[in-house]
């Protein structure tokens, strides 16, 4: 028998007869069981898979009836009776010596893979060309594309779509080009992002004399991913252009293999320490390794699931730190926060994913702006990489699905309190089901804690604490860290506690009191100090899991010294995890405790003080970190006059205190706007403003300053508003999205109108002026730039005065009027130096730099961008620092100094792909062709 599954669903008989299959569910059901061959499917997941959730009240029945059915349909003279066996498990369709042709398809492009590692480009193609001439049409044509159906569907043709990009390199090799052009033009035009595709087609056509065409490409492909989805092309594609400009021989010429110059790749190290109790568990670990390491079937993705607190993450660490050598290409790790506190959102994909790009050798402004697209760049940036992802706390296969990587060759561990059913059937996902340790494992678990001697000499002790405890690890840890706290208490004390003690969290709620763990939580909790059992309930009010010293200190109410001994007693008893000086972590389960301990002990006038305290904390401190950066910075609302804020010796500490903390930020405005502390939001957001900004981090400053927006329109506050749609705009901005960010500054334009704020006009006219000139439009840019000055010089306010002469002086420097330039800028430089304003006067100086420039006054230019450049390194300000580097470059290039101005771009560079920085692929091109 022939199962047919690349286009319409059919089965053929060894006599070569098509099989009449029945009904259109008859056929369906086939499809599904042929999804994933000799996989057992339980009467449920097929109704659901067959329904979609609309499924009738007969629908158990009526699965059966198909099973029958396509039984009697698959029967044929000299071919063996269709083995759709039933089982306690489910129906499973078994195919011994038949052939399914999606099986024949993965198996030729196995052959090819093998033969192109061995160096056998003949056979490759041969393998390839064969898979690709199994396609009849789209996977399953006919029937309705959800559940297992469209995700096998999508992977098959992202298959197909990848080996004809192989097809089509071994074409190249092989001087095929001519026959090329046309199919990979068609290719292109389906699915225009796929970029592979560009480079072949810039490939065949210079490599049949036509170069022009090759470069147009290049430009049109560059039109393409900025108008989609706001990005450059790839390194790749970059120094493929590179070498077509050059006319390199390796791109030129036909039938030579074109060199591989990739970039550096990074290779991430994100796992954390391996866990230094785990004890036991060898049979887990063994069955991991079976399934993410066999070498003919390797698993992909394995689930390890299992109650809160049973070791989950313990096991996948081990394992994980156990089985580096097999993933060279380095190792992901993500909290997913599936099941944290009450209050706590479980991390969205597109968060997540964000936050694993960077890892994975992508610059900040490279992301693209659509989270689909950022989903396509993770499975791009994974399809040839052999990485260990560990997914850890899941809450669902919806959270998880969009992060699976783009290639079998990576292992998938996800750790999860639910199975994951949907990641099971739709992804092939197995499971290894982590159930309580054995009594031998929870007592090395304990001896080890405790040590020998002690366990030795009260055996009965100990047997009783395993029981009490379930063998939960994480009962079993609190445990432990209490008896080793207390090395003259006899064991035997502290299980006849345990044996009194009642209580436990509502999600592991059990019929057993010895199971509950409650208990071991209610119970370690009640040995605290007064203050200690304070600070733990108000630390699960925090907006994250971690949390600094100081943070905690603004929780209690206290001097931070005053809470020091506090926060020891709650590291000693494993309540709190130090992980570096000043840092601690909250299990989630403590804090999900803790939240139920605080609504039970605390009012609600106690926990809103508590909650004002911490965001006042962040507030301050975000404060002052930002008239460090951004001397000119000013807050909407005016502060306290009794607020006393947090000293940094320079904007140079205030910058490294905020990367460590700007989690903890970005998380505060969030948790203010929820707990309705919206002015809290709202100035927190604004203050974050000039950090995000120096940081380059522009997706995050678009998020709160979303919020920002929300949360000043809800309480009516224009100028609180207008604030925060101009700071909105600047993210857009940043990111390319040019009309959003004219849509927000109109907004903010209104507001500041109808309010007759000069200052606030001033500053929206200065970034509309920015928008234009970043666009390539500096006549348009000019009005605006003028308005500007014509509103701050009516205010009285000097830095935007100085600001808005700086932005004149440049706009006519931009349109080659140079005298008149340099007039601005030397009033505008007089003012920012006035006002002690550095990176203001850094840019100034770098725009006359670019005045005299234009006049040809070289020397007189140069000198000017040195002092640009003094004053930028004092501000930390990289980007400003290289984008004068490039201008000074030009000078030098003028006068003939070529070394000195090829060095200067290397410097430019390598900071602008430090941070993402556009220009980065231009400088590239030209520091190529100026060699």
């Amino acid at each position: 028998m022939r199962y047919h599954l690349l286009g319409p669903v059919e089965v053929w008989s060894p006599a070569g007869e098509r099989l009449a299959l029945g009904t259109p569910m008859q056929v369906r059901l086939l499809a599904i069981l042929l999804s994933r061959p000799g996989s057992a499917w339980s009467i449920d997941q097929l109704v659901d898979e067959l329904w979609q959730g609309r499924a009738p009240k007969t629908a158990a029945g009526n699965v059966k009836t198909y099973v029958w059915a396509l039984r009697r349909a698959l029967r044929s003279p000299g071919a063996p009776d269709p083995a759709i066996l039933a089982g306690a498990t489910g129906y499973r369709l078994v195919l011994d010596g038949q052939t399914v042709d999606t099986v024949t398809f993965d198996d030729l492009a196995q052959q090819g893979y093998q033969a192109l590692r061995q160096d056998r480009a003949p056979d490759a193609l041969r393998a390839f060309e064969g898979a690709l001439a199994l396609w009849r049409g789209e996977p399953f044509a006919g029937l309705p594309g959800a559940g297992v159906l469209l995700a096998v569907r999508a992977r098959l043709q992202e298959q197909r779509s990848t080996l004809l990009e192989e097809v089509a390199d071994l074409q190249l090799r092989t001087g095929r080009h001519h026959e090329l052009i046309e199919p990979l033009r068609t290719r292109i035009d389906g699915d225009p992002l796929r970029e592979r595709p560009w480079g072949q087609l810039m490939v065949a056509l210079t490599r049949a004399g036509r170069r022009a065409d090759a470069l147009a490409t290049y430009r049109r492909l560059r039109r393409v991913l900025s108008e989609e989805v706001g990005v450059e092309p790839g390194a790749e594609l970059q120094r493929l252009h590179t070498s077509i400009l050059r006319a390199d021989r390796e791109v030129s010429i036909p039938g030579a293999r074109p060199p591989r110059r990739p970039a550096p790749r990074i290779v991430p190290r994100q796992l954390p320490a391996p866990p230094t109790l785990f004890t036991g568990r060898t049979r887990e670990l063994a069955r991991l390794t079976t399934l993410l390491l066999d070498d003919t079937d390797p698993a992909g993705t394995v689930v390890v699931t299992g109650t809160g607190g049973v070791g989950k993450t313990w096991l996948a660490l081990r394992w994980a730190h156990d089985s580096l050598r097999h993933y060279p290409d380095g190792q992901l790790h993500v909290d997913l926060g599936g099941f944290g506190t009450a209050t706590q959102e479980a991390a969205p994909s597109a968060v997540v994913v964000r936050s694993l790009l960077p890892a994975l050798g992508v610059k900040p402004l490279e992301i693209p702006a659509e989270p689909a697209a950022q989903f396509a760049l993770y499975r791009s940036l994974t399809a040839d990489r052999r990485l260990l992802v560990l997914l850890d706390n899941a809450r669902d296969a919806e959270q998880v699905r969009p992060l699976l990587p783009g290639s079998s060759r990576c292992g998938v561990i996800v750790t999860s309190r639910h199975t994951l059913p949907g990641l099971v059937a739709a992804e092939g996902a197995h499971t290894v089901a982590l159930d309580l340790p054995s009594t031998p494992e929870a007592r090395q678990l304990l001896v080890r804690r405790l040590g020998a001697r002690r366990a030795a000499t009260q055996p009965a002790a100990v047997d009783e604490l395993i029981t009490r405890t379930a063998r939960l690890p994480l009962a079993l840890s609190i445990v432990a860290a209490r008896a080793a706290a207390r090395p003259t208490f006899p064991l035997q004390a502290i299980a006849d506690d345990l044996a009194v003690s009642r209580g436990g969290l509502a999600a592991l709620a059990t019929d057993d009191a010895a199971t509950d763990l409650r208990t071991v939580l209610s119970w370690s909790y009640r040995l605290l100090s007064p203050d200690a059992a304070r600070l733990f309930r108000q630390i699960s009010l925090h907006p994250t899991a971690d949390i600094s010293a100081a943070a905690a200190a603004s929780l209690a109410g206290a001097p931070p010294h005053l809470i020091r001994p506090a926060l020891d007693e709650l590291t000693r008893a494993n309540l709190l995890a130090e992980q570096s000086p000043n840092r601690f972590r909250c299990h989630d389960l403590l804090r999900a405790y803790g939240e139920e301990l605080t609504d039970a002990h605390d009012s609600a006038d106690d926990r809103a003080a508590a909650r004002r305290r911490v965001f006042d904390h962040y507030l301050r401190a975000a404060l002052a970190a930002a008239r460090l950066v951004d001397a000119g910075h000013q807050p909407v609302d005016p502060l306290p006059a009794d607020w006393s804020t947090p000293t940094f010796a320079d904007h140079r500490s205030a910058l490294a205190w905020f990367a460590i903390e700007q989690g903890a930020l970005l998380a505060a405005v969030d948790d203010a706007a929820t707990h309705r502390f919206e002015a809290h939001a709202g100035q927190l957001a604004q203050a974050l403003t000039p950090l995000l900004s120096r940081m380059s981090r522009w997706h995050d400053l678009s998020t709160v300053q979303s919020v920002a927006v929300a949360v000043a329109r809800r309480r009516g506050e224009p100028r609180a508003e207008a604030v925060a749609h101009r700071d909105l705009a600047l993210a857009h901005l940043q990111l390319r999205r040019y009309d959003a960010a004219r849509r927000h500054l109109r907004s903010a334009m209104a507001r500041y109108d109808r309010l007759g704020d000069r200052p606030g006009q001033a500053s929206t006219h200065l970034h509309l002026a920015w928008v234009y000139d970043t666009e390539g439009n500096p006549r348009a840019a000019l009005p605006h730039a003028e308005k500007a000055l014509a509103l701050s010089s009516g205010s009285d306010d000097r830095r935007g005065v100085a600001a808005a002469l700086n932005a004149i002086g440049w706009g006519h420097a931009r349109l080659d009027e140079h005298v008149r330039a340099i007039a601005y800028c030397e009033q505008a430089l007089a003012l920012h130096e006035e006002v002690e304003d550095r990176v203001g006067s850094a840019h100034t100086w770098d725009s006359l730099g670019f005045a005299h420039q234009g006049l040809g006054a070289h020397p007189t230019a140069a000198a000017c961008y040195r002092r640009a450049l003094a004053l930028y390194s004092g501000a930390q300000d990289q980007c400003g620092r290289a984008e004068t580097l490039v201008r000074l470059g030009d000078t030098h290039r003028a006068v003939g100094d070529h070394d000195t101005s090829t060095d200067l771009w290397r410097q430019a560079l390598e900071i602008f792909d430090r941070v993402g920085h556009p220009q980065a692929g231009e400088l590239s091109e030209r520091l190529a062709t100026s060699r």
